[in-house]
């Protein structure tokens, strides 16, 4: 299951440079391709080693995926609507983790099992398909021969990110174990609340990041995260649990727009493959760190509750770095340099 996450840490910049050189559509076509691939050996394969690899293949096709899509976008909407617009693509992806968890469980305890694999890879194959109908006039690629992979600039916006990612390691090691033995029958019912409540807000949260910025709206973010955190950290019921989840999801739907709105501030449209690469390794880092968290807090039994809470002054000790870092409006003449 780490697979993917390790992969997505260590291709996320070379990555990010490998859109901005060879383009957004190439990249997120060959990207669908591996998905596709990827889901359709996992259906067959045995053993941690092969399905290790195989997750490895996935998590670097969907890091590319959304690298070249988010890249792609900005170039396509006007200036006043890019993060918005941007981190809005996101919807469909939050629709689908709302109900992939738990009916994947439904399903799994029902019996079906590698399965759902293969309708995966159909379901990646029937998206390929669709790709093809992108308009090429969009499409940047970068003639510069000198490559750029990280700036010392998108550092407070990564450091952010980090932060409020953070919760997602943890939650996806430990939530659903735990809230079991809680008493709570489906503990995957916080992604779904999560997800949920995200789709729904994604798109006001990105307008917010719009009109007045992502410092902004960065920081009823971290506060709300962190009450999500606590809330979580004493769910027993699946009521609390549900609740626990909107919250997580009402900071989740501001956490793309803002991250999105920091690293556009200091891109341009022949940078802004590497920035995403960049924008992505904050979020498999902070989902690894997440997991090294609950593995520490689990193996010397402070569980759950202490992992989670950490989850939640992570954000809240990010916050003054972004604050501090110097506001810089887009340029129009940025988006076509």
């Amino acid at each position: 299951m780490g697979g993917g996450l390790f992969a997505s840490i260590f291709g996320s910049l070379p990555v990010g440079a490998i859109v901005d050189r060879v383009g957004r559509l190439a990249t997120v076509r060959a990207a669908a391709v591996l998905c596709g691939v990827s889901m359709l050996g996992l259906t067959f394969a045995h053993g941690a080693l092969g399905s290790g690899l195989l997750m490895a293949a996935r998590g670097i096709a969907l890091m590319a995926y959304m690298t070249a899509e988010f890249a792609y976008a900005s170039d396509i909407v006007p200036r006043e609507r890019i993060v918005s617009a941007t981190s809005t693509l996101g919807m469909i992806g939050n629709l689908s983790f709302a109900i992939g968890p738990a009916a994947g469980v439904f399903l799994w305890q029902h019996g079906i099992g590698r399965e759902q694999y293969a309708w995966g890879a159909l379901s990646a194959a029937l998206g390929l398909v669709v790709l093809f109908a992108l308009p090429g006039g969009h499409d940047v690629h970068s003639t510069v021969r000198r490559r750029i992979f990280m700036r010392s600039a998108w550092l407070p916006a990564m450091g952010f990110l980090v932060g409020t990612t953070l919760q997602n390691g943890v939650n996806n090691a430990l939530a659903v174990l735990t809230f079991h033995d809680r008493g709570v029958a489906n503990g995957a019912l916080i992604f779904s609340a999560m997800a949920f409540t995200t789709f729904v807000l994604r798109y006001p949260a990105g307008r917010l990041v719009d009109l007045r910025g992502p410092r902004f709206v960065a920081v009823p973010t971290a506060v709300v995260q962190a009450l999500a955190c606590l809330l979580a950290a004493n769910a027993h019921g699946w009521v609390a649990v549900v609740v626990a989840g909107g919250l997580f999801g009402l900071a989740w739907a501001a956490v793309v727009p803002v991250g999105v709105g920091l690293f556009f501030e200091r891109s341009t449209s022949r940078t802004r493959g590497a920035a995403m690469g960049a924008y992505n390794l904050a979020f498999s880092s902070g989902a690894a760190a997440g997991a090294l968290v609950a593995a520490v807090a689990a193996q010397f039994g402070w569980g759950y509750t202490a992992a989670i809470l950490v989850s939640g002054v992570a954000p809240l000790a990010a916050l003054p770095f972004v604050l501090a870092s110097p506001e810089r409006r887009m340029r129009v003449s940025e988006r076509r340099a």
